[in-house]
This record gives structure tokens, sequence and C-alpha cells, in this order.
């Protein structure tokens, strides 16, 4: 799995909310059954949960 960058004070970085769901899979595997053009806003609201519960 490929490693987050982190701000100053250590925290991880916020994942764009309009990040399309393909590039993420790439990344980190399979994440959803929804179609690759999704953002990931939308993948957020629906389920509630942030991008590190997701994967």
């Amino acid at each position: 799995m490929t490693k987050r960058s982190r701000n100053q004070d250590g925290r991880l970085r916020q994942k764009r909310s309009d990040t399309h769901l393909g590039a993420l899979e790439k990344t980190y595997g399979d994440i959803s059954s929804k179609r690759s053009d999704t953002h990931l806003g939308t993948i957020r609201k629906e389920t509630g949960k942030p991008l590190n519960k997701l994967v």
C-alpha cells in the first residue's frame, strides 16, 4: 500500500473529494462496486466513511 503524505503537524493530508474512484483503485485496489468515474466525495456522502476506512 502506498503511504499518503502528511501535513507539517503530522496528520494525513485530505484527499480531494473530486478524485475519481478509478484513480484511487489503481493505488489502493478495489474500493467499491461503483463506476470508476464516481467522485470520492460521492462515496464519502453515501457511506459516511473517510478514505482510510474505505480501503
